[in-house]
């Protein structure tokens, strides 16, 4: 694999502000790309008939292979927040994943399997489940519906788990913001911010956070811009945690050359010393000569303190 493997983070306790024992975690987002029936330029089809025989046709047994080894690649409990998923590539990461792999979320078209996911997947022998929802990212977030302008109904999948072993609670989120309105981004990751704190104030406001997504929105712009000033979270780069790799952009098209750094990881809240985040990487995304996605996945190590 043209990928760098992340080695476990072992690490000294750090005060907690709960009775349980702080929790490692690497947090994984990647957008892998809808499964087209038109692939484009450079861009392989998510699976047919051929890639049984010949693998380096499709993108599946590649994303499949980079998601299942970087997990595998740290013995810390993970969590995977993913975007431009359909059902049926649902079924599939989960496959590859093992048979312990559960997801959070639901098709933003109807709310139940039609258009994409932005789920959240996790081991169900490692975590389990106190609370989750999918939301809108719209006026009226309750119900399928679109947001200020949005090309596409955009939603944000949420959870509150709990590791089974030590008892310690954390809050995650992952979202695809809009890929045509400023409003939309801007607006919508207010909704998101709104959904992360009332799950705090139903679970305890000293719960550590982690958002993941596809912004569209690079730093500085719109979405990005508007969550930083909010002063909730923080976005991972500007954490003080040590960067792996080269890779600096995420969003790269089906080519090899990075155009921009859309996709995130956000940790809080602030001044809660709830996360501590200890590295992250950008990953490649040519896994065997393919590629795999348009976008690079971001892998961060943190601690739920």
């Amino acid at each position: 694999m043209l990928i760098s493997a992340l080695l476990p983070v072992f690490l000294l306790a750090l005060p907690s502000t709960s009775t349980a024992a702080s929790l490692p975690v690497r947090s994984i987002t990647w957008n892998i790309r809808y499964a087209t029936s038109s692939p484009g330029t450079g861009e392989k089809p998510w699976w047919t008939l051929f890639c049984s025989i010949w693998s380096d046709q499709c993108r599946m047994p590649h994303v499949q292979s980079l998601l299942s080894s970087t997990a595998a690649a740290t013995s810390n409990p993970t969590i995977i927040g993913l975007q431009e998923v359909l059902s049926n590539q649902l079924s599939d990461v989960k496959s590859g994943l093992g048979s312990s792999w559960a997801h959070l979320g639901v098709g933003r078209d109807d709310g139940v399997a039609s258009g994409e996911f932005s789920p959240l997947l996790y081991r169900t022998d490692v975590f389990r489940v106190l609370f989750s929802e999918t939301k809108w990212l719209s006026p009226t977030p309750d119900v399928v519906s679109f947001g200020w302008g949005a090309g596409s109904r955009r939603v944000v999948t949420l959870g509150v788990f709990e590791h089974i072993a030590s008892g310690k609670r954390f809050i995650a989120a992952n979202t695809h913001l809009d890929n045509v309105s400023g409003e939309a981004r801007s607006e919508g990751i207010k909704v998101v911010v709104s959904r992360i704190e009332a799950a705090e104030a139903m679970y305890g406001n000293a719960l550590g956070v982690v958002l993941t997504g596809d912004f569209n929105s690079e730093p500085g712009g719109d979405a990005y811009a508007t969550l930083k000033g909010l002063g909730y979270l923080t976005e991972v780069w500007e954490s003080g945690a040590t960067r792996l790799g080269t890779n600096q952009l995420t969003y790269t098209g089906f080519t090899t050359v990075g155009i921009s750094r859309i996709d995130y990881c956000w940790t809080g809240p602030v001044g809660a010393n709830a996360v501590s985040v200890q590295q992250f990487e950008i990953l490649g995304n040519v896994v065997d000569g393919v590629i795999a996605s348009d976008h690079r996945a971001v892998v961060t190590d943190l601690t739920i303190v």
